[in-house]
């Protein structure tokens, strides 16, 4: 495989619609296998690519329209997530789906918002607020093809096109390049607070989980991590409880008035489990940004990154099964339907055994951090059954026939 870092052309920067459009055709024309760039954040993601030329979009940047009131953007697919944040929250807004910012601090957030579509990227209210692809109301892309097209609507209730924007959310661009996307936003809570359970055990800790999620008080995240991985937090609180203990991190938000009592009212639910604190506004704020940004797994070089998503009530099972597992750190997202694992990077980095041990539970596992030549040598996103592969390729062949785009970024040969 040819490496990524040696294309043979030197690299193009696209101004525009029109000039992308044109290195696109010119790519179809002379069968040039492209690597698309917008900031670079997300080079790590997904596997090496081999291709003749680096293409980047950094400069098709900035945010066309914004309407507050409609809780509409459009914005070009290379504009900074930084600069979406900064003008959401100046509204009163944000992204519902949390996406991870590369850094803790949004105001310092990397990437750009058409990296967050591409990878489809989601925080802890993903369990409840929905993933990126549910935000994308429309876009504009050029495909594989060299053809411009456009779908979706300025308004959620507008369907036209709708599949399509799903399809392309998290497809890594494989299939096309969006280069200008329509989002919908979403009014910020005005207080937000964290329940803390300290649970005997893993399970204790799923079962309180379970009893908030399905009580009528309205978490917007819930997680469960263990003592060695909360003594990882920067919240005093949180790696000081979290010796020797499980805890259960349960989110609540909205009006204060409302918060208070809701938060009152869970915690009577939850007396059961185990002792209870409540982090302030300020700790919860910096729980959540750490289990977003994955900082409770600390990266170290003999370690790999897995994301394992299962049904939340396997999470608990699962996540004892692969802590169990020499050297293995992990904590349990989305009500334990997502769990991080940082799993020693030796042989296959553990692709083998985690997914061996997802077969019970029809859960996947993504390896999101690793050296090069591991996410040559294993597959990076869950293998696919049979059926399902073989509809990837036709829907890889309908947008891009030539195979130029982001060549073998989630499947070789695809």
């Amino acid at each position: 495989m040819k490496a990524i870092s040696t294309p043979s052309q030197p690299p193009r920067d696209v101004r525009d619609a029109e000039d992308l459009l044109d290195a696109l055709q010119s790519a179809v024309a002379s069968k040039t296998k492209i690597d698309l760039r917008g900031s670079g954040r997300h080079l790590q993601r997904g596997r090496p690519i081999s291709a003749d030329q680096v293409l980047s979009l950094a400069p098709m940047s900035g945010i066309v329209t914004y309407e507050p009131d409609e809780l509409v953007l459009i914005a070009k697919a290379a504009t900074p997530l930084r600069d979406i944040l900064k003008t959401l929250d100046d509204a009163g807004q944000m992204l519902a789906f949390d996406p991870p910012l590369g850094h803790i601090n949004p105001e310092e957030a990397l990437g750009t918002l058409g990296g967050v579509m591409a990878t489809n990227l989601a925080g802890p209210r993903r369990l409840v607020a929905g993933a990126a692809r549910d935000y994308l109301l429309g876009f504009q892309a050029i495909s594989g093809r060299g053809e411009q097209f456009q779908s979706g609507s300025r308004v959620m209730k507008n369907v036209t096109g709708y599949d399509l924007s799903k399809l392309m959310v998290g497809s890594y661009g494989t299939l096309a390049v969006m280069h200008e996307v329509t989002i919908k936003t979403m009014p910020k809570p005005e207080h937000g607070v964290s329940l803390i359970i300290k649970a005997r055990d893993i399970e204790k800790a799923a079962a309180a989980m379970r009893d908030a999620f399905a009580s009528p008080h309205e978490p917007t995240a819930g997680a469960i991590i263990p003592a060695q991985t909360s003594i990882y937090s920067k919240v005093k609180k949180i790696a000081d409880m979290g010796q020797q203990s499980v805890l259960a991190a349960i989110r609540i938000e909205g009006f204060k008035v409302s918060v208070k009592d809701r938060v009152k009212a869970l915690s009577d639910v939850l007396k059961p489990y185990g002792e209870q604190i409540t982090l302030t506004e300020k700790e919860s704020n910096l729980l959540q940004a750490e289990l977003r940004e994955v900082t409770l797994l600390p990266e170290q070089n003999n370690r790999v990154l897995w994301k394992v998503s299962c049904p939340p009530n396997q999470g608990a099972g699962l996540m004892k099964q692969i802590l169990a597992r020499p050297h293995c750190r992990a904590y349990a997202d989305w009500a334990g339907g997502l769990i991080w694992v940082s799993h020693p990077a030796g042989h296959d980095g553990g692709a083998a055994p985690l997914r061996e041990l997802l077969s019970a539970t029809g859960g996947h596992a993504t390896l999101v951090s690793a050296p090069q030549s591991m996410r040559e040598a294993i597959d990076v996103f869950h293998p696919q059954p049979q059926a399902l592969q073989d509809l990837t390729r036709r829907v890889k062949a309908s947008f891009d026939p030539l195979g130029i785009l982001n060549p073998g970024r989630m499947y070789e040969g695809i």
